[in-house]
């Protein structure tokens, strides 16, 4: 009987410990991965720096940037996204412009072990003038964004040729 109620309790011991384990938020490392991948392929790698190489890394082959037009929703892929990217960087007169000189700030960082959504909000001279979200999967041990949507303060605020 004693035998019985002892392995009871370390078995309800253990499920609690499981299940409490299950219910801890993230760490702080965990998201610094992704905080770093966020840094590195979207703020900089697409937006301040033009790194087409970067944003290979950080956005999955299937990503589209989903823009409301109307009723409608338009899908940019990734490809179409990095051309557009690649094009702005070509030209001295944009380039030279200071339109992409932009602070950010990571505002949001909500996250699963396999899923995230992240809000990162850009500013030109102090001024906000996109908020944007992106969702992000885990795909093996790797995050990649699959998904982004966009408030723009302005009317085309970084003069992107769509």
């Amino acid at each position: 009987m004693i035998r019985t109620f002892f392995i009871l309790v370390l078995l309800a011991t253990t499920l609690k410990t499981i299940n409490m384990s299950a219910q801890n938020p993230p760490s702080q490392d965990a998201n610094s991965e992704l905080i770093s991948l966020v840094e590195q392929t979207f703020a900089q790698g697409a937006l301040n720096k033009m790194e087409i190489e970067q944003m290979r890394k950080g956005f999955h082959p299937a990503f589209a940037i989903l823009i409301p037009k109307g009723n409608e929703v338009l899908k940019l892929p990734l490809d179409a996204w990095i051309k557009i990217v690649q094009a702005y960087k070509d030209s001295p007169e944009k380039l030279n412009s200071g339109i992409r000189n932009l602070h950010y700030t990571i505002a949001v960082l909500d996250r699963t072990d396999c899923t995230a959504v992240v809000k990162t909000e850009f500013f030109r001279n102090q001024e906000l003038i996109i908020t944007d979200y992106l969702l992000y999967s885990k795909f093996d041990d790797t995050w990649k964004a699959v998904s982004k949507i966009s408030k723009e303060y302005s009317t085309n605020p970084l003069h992107l040729d769509l």
